[in-house]
């Protein structure tokens, strides 16, 4: 949207998501309000979101993302956007308990609370989406600096999660009984198999989601358990960007 990104000035914006993420669940009610207000007070975060926000049903998109136990946000950015600052708004006016969110949808991580896993998948995420369509780089310091490094030393990472989550679904393929685990062997190839595609494509907003999903399916059966620990400490490490 900007063609010199030096000229947008989004500090107080990003200062705002960045100091939610490192903050604690107590001042949750606190950050979220600073959030929107650095939201307000920045013009350009706040016509994106306006942009997004055309014809979009919040309603609609609350019920898809709420089906199941695992939180799933709209498949466009666009739509991202405006379910996230819809998802600030209502939690801000009390419509949406945070508590009940988190312990439903951000609860299962043994990793992360369900406080930082909510920052990791909701705030997060909302911050790299908006710095994109504004065509400003994002970094672990903020804006205007080349992500290039970021990237290059998690393409290891990445390289080795595909191949554990590859051996993982030979292993449960080879198996003669899927025993003790809430899913059919044929449906958790078929999980591991699309979990393959998203690593493919880097798409890194959907690990938490499957590494959830995978825990709660295999959870009975200790052998899979076990040998599903590394994927998830190296997805936890992904998104933790260690």
């Amino acid at each position: 949207m900007a063609e010199n990104k030096r000229e947008v000035n989004v500090d107080k914006f990003i200062y705002s998501i960045d100091s939610m993420i490192q903050s604690k669940y107590i001042l949750v009610d606190r950050k979220i309000a600073d959030v929107l207000l650095a939201i307000a007070d920045t013009h350009e975060v706040y016509n994106v979101i306006a942009e997004c926000m055309v014809n979009f049903d919040f309603r609609e998109e609350w019920k898809n993302a709420t089906r199941t136990n695992i939180l799933r946000l709209p498949e466009t950015d666009e739509k991202k956007i405006s379910f996230i600052f819809c998802m600030l708004n209502n939690i801000d006016d009390k419509n949406i308990d945070i508590t009940q969110i988190l312990d439903r949808y951000f609860s299962y991580d043994s990793g992360l609370s369900p406080y930082d896993a909510f920052c990791q998948m909701i705030v997060a995420e909302f911050k790299k989406l908006i710095l994109h369509k504004l065509g400003i780089e994002e970094t672990a310091n903020g804006a205007d600096s080349d992500s290039e490094n970021y990237e290059s030393e998690q393409v290891d990472e990445f390289s080795v999660l595909l191949k554990l989550v590859r051996e993982f679904k030979a292993y449960a393929t080879n198996l003669k009984k899927l025993k003790h685990c809430e899913i059919t062997k044929e449906n958790l190839t078929a999980l591991l198999s699309t979990f393959e595609m998203v690593i493919e494509n880097r798409e890194v907003n959907y690990f938490y989601s499957y590494k959830v999903s995978l825990s709660a399916i295999i959870c009975k059966n200790k052998d899979l358990t076990k040998r599903f620990e590394g994927i998830a400490k190296l997805v936890d490490n992904i998104l933790m960007g260690e």
